[in-house]
């Protein structure tokens, strides 16, 4: 069965807004780096990429986006996968994000 719960999922992305991108200084959901939650049979998986394929931080984001499933209310089993397809872009950031170290390129028109 593949019932969303609609708490967990909101419980999910609550604490992946403490998972910060430390090159950027914004968390992961606002860059747009989740690309997916998904519940099926009683686990929850979590899709997300880094900013590039040679990210130097993709084994601290995969740490922190674990410790965070761990920690959510509802979560018992999980999977947080790494992925690189579709590519990351600038334009995936939420409009007027506030960066706290040095912002990205100019997002294209």
């Amino acid at each position: 069965m593949n019932k969303q719960n609609p708490t967990i999922r909101q419980n999910i992305v609550s604490k992946l807004r403490h998972v910060i991108d430390p090159e950027l200084g914004v968390n992961i959901i606002d860059l747009g780096l989740v690309y997916n939650i998904a519940q099926r049979d009683g686990k929850t998986i979590v899709e997300y990429t880094a900013t590039t394929p040679g990210c130097p931080m993709r084994r601290y984001l995969q740490q922190k986006v674990e410790e965070a499933l761990n920690e959510t209310e509802g979560v018992t089993e999980f999977e947080a996968r790494l992925i690189w397809d579709p590519t990351w872009t600038v334009d995936m950031i939420v409009p007027d994000v506030e960066f706290f170290a040095v912002p990205p390129p100019q997002m294209s028109a």
